[in-house]
C-alpha cells in the first residue's frame, strides 16, 4: 500500500478543482506551520541529514555544524538536560530547553532512518526521554500523511484521494495547539494521522494535495473534526455511538453507505467489510484476563468466562454495550472501547463495533467456543474511505464525496 506510483494517467493533466464555497471569517488566511511529534519520549534520538546541517539554539546561536550524513545522538539525564554525540566524535554538553535542527540547501532532515522535510526540535521530555518535532508547512506534511491514510490508488480513484487530502488538512487545521503541553500539534501516529515524511509520498497523493490547497470542511464557521476510519460496513456511526462520553455533532451522524435499493454498499470493496472471529474457550479466558484488568476495572484476572452478551444500537447497527459475566461479576464495556476488550489476539484489537451476531457455546457455566460475526474496520465516525473509493469508482467528485459522509458543512478554501 506505500508504494510509490511510477505515472499518472494523462487524463488528470487537464483536471482543476472544483471552485471551493466562500470560506467563513476568522481562519487562517495564509498556510500555518505545524509541529508533528515524529519520536515521543524515546531514550535516545539518532537525527541526521541528506546535505549537512546546523544544530542552533532557538534564539539563533549556533551549537554545531555537521556534513553530510554524519549523525547525531540525542539523549536527556535524569535532570532533563539534552546532550549529544556524533557519530564523527562531536559533542553537546548538557542543554536546557530545545535545539533547532536545520539541513542546508534542498536538503533533508532524518530522524532514524526517516526523511522529513522541514526542521527539527530536539527536546527533552523528562528524566531520561527525547523528543524529535519535525517542523514544516501544512501541505508539506500532508504529503506524508495522505499516501498512508488512504493507501495505494488508481487514476480512477483520484476524488476520494482528493476527499482524503481535504479531511486530513481539516483534521489538522482543527488540531493546531491540540498538545501544546507536549511541545506539538499532533503525533505521527494513529493517536493523530499516520505520518512517515518523504519517503512516503506518491505523485498521486501529491497531486491531490496541490489541487486541494487551502481547502477544509467547515460546520458554522469552524473546522470539524473530520474523523475518518478505513471500513464502515454499511453505516457509519454518529460520533456518540462510538464514544458515548462525547457530545453528538450534527456533521457527524450515522449515515448509511448503501448504493441505492441494490443492497450493496460502496465499501463492499473491503477485505473487512464482513468477517468472522472465533476464540476457544481458554483463547477468550487468556485474552479477557489482560484486557479486564487494562480496561474494564477488573481487580485481578478472571478464572471463568461464563457469558458474553451484547447490546445493539438499533439506528447504526453497532453495540452500544458489552456485557461479560466473569467469576459472577458483570462487566459492561461501552460501544467502541469493546475492541480494547475483546481482542482477536493480545496483540490486535477487534475490527469494529458492527456486530451482526455473538455466538457463544457454554459448557459448565463457562464459555467454551465464542464466535463472533461483523462488519467494517474502524471506529465507524466520519468518511468511509473504502466507501469513498467506490464512490470515486462510481463517478462522485470529492465535493459529492465529502458531504456524503460529513453532514451540513461548507467546502471552503482558507489560504
Amino acid at each position: 500500500m506505500r508504494a510509490r506510483f511510477a505515472l499518472l494517467a494523462l487524463v488528470f493533466a487537464a483536471c482543476r478543482p472544483a471552485a471551493p464555497e466562500r470560506p467563513a471569517r476568522g481562519l487562517p488566511t495564509k498556510e500555518p506551520t505545524v509541529r508533528i511529534g515524529v519520536r515521543v519520549a524515546e531514550p535516545e534520538i539518532v537525527i541526521g541529514a541528506t546535505s549537512s546541517l546546523e544544530i542552533t539554539e532557538p534564539g539563533g546561536d549556533r551549537v554545531a555544524r555537521s556534513s553530510a550524513r554524519e549523525r547525531w545522538t540525542f539523549t536527556a539525564d535524569e535532570a532533563g538536560h539534552l546532550r549529544g554525540r556524533s557519530d564523527r566524535g562531536g559533542r553537546i554538553g548538557e542543554r536546557n530547553g530545545v535545539l533547532l535542527v536545520r539541513a542546508d540547501e534542498d536538503g533533508d532532515v532524518s530522524v532514524g532512518e526517516r526523511r522529513y522535510r522541514g526542521s527539527l526540535l530536539v527536546r527533552a521530555a523528562g528524566p531520561g526521554r527525547v523528543t524529535a518535532v519535525n517542523v514544516l508547512e501544512l501541505e508539506e506534511y500532508l504529503l506524508g500523511v495522505v499516501p498512508l491514510e488512504i493507501g495505494r490508488r488508481t487514476a480512477a480513484e483520484f476524488e476520494a484521494v482528493k476527499a482524503q487530502a481535504i479531511a486530513a488538512r481539516t483534521y489538522t487545521v482543527g488540531g493546531l495547539g491540540s498538545r501544546e503541553a507536549l511541545g506539538f500539534d499532533l503525533y505521527a501516529s494513529t493517536a493523530d494521522q499516520v505520518y512517515e515524511g518523504v519517503d512516503a509520498e506518491n505523485e498521486l497523493a501529491a497531486r491531490a494535495v496541490r489541487e486541494t490547497r487551502g481547502v477544509v470542511l467547515l460546520h458554522e464557521g469552524r473546522p470539524i473534526l473530520a474523523y475518518y476510519h478505513s471500513t464502515c460496513g454499511g453505516r457509519t456511526a454518529a460520533i456518540e455511538q462510538a464514544w458515548p462520553w462525547r457530545a453528538s455533532l450534527p456533521y457527524l451522524r450515522s449515515v448509511s453507505d448503501r448504493v441505492g435499493a441494490s443492497g450493496r454498499a460502496y465499501c463492499d470493496g473491503s477485505n473487512r467489510y464482513r468477517w468472522e472471529v472465533t476464540w476457544t474457550g481458554d483463547r477468550l479466558l487468556q485474552v479477557l484476563a489482560r484486557t479486564l484488568v487494562a480496561h474494564a476495572g477488573a481487580h485481578a484476572a478472571p478464572k471463568r468466562i461464563e457469558s458474553v452478551k451484547a447490546e445493539r444500537d438499533g439506528a447504526s447497527g453497532r453495540v452500544r454495550e458489552l456485557r461479560i459475566v466473569a467469576d459472577g461479576e458483570t462487566y459492561r464495556v461501552r460501544a467502541d472501547s469493546l475492541r480494547w476488550v475483546l481482542r482477536p489476539e493480545p496483540e490486535r484489537i477487534l475490527n469494529s463495533t458492527l456486530l451482526f451476531e455473538v455466538e457463544q457455546n457454554r459448557a459448565g457455566g463457562a464459555v467454551r467456543r465464542l464466535i463472533v460475526r461483523g462488519g467494517g474496520w474502524g471506529h465507524g465516525v466520519g468518511m468511509c474511505q473504502m466507501g469513498a473509493i467506490g464512490r470515486a469508482r462510481a463517478g462522485q467528485d470529492h465535493r459529492r464525496i465529502l458531504k456524503a459522509y460529513y453532514r451540513h458543512v461548507q467546502v471552503a478554501r482558507i489560504y
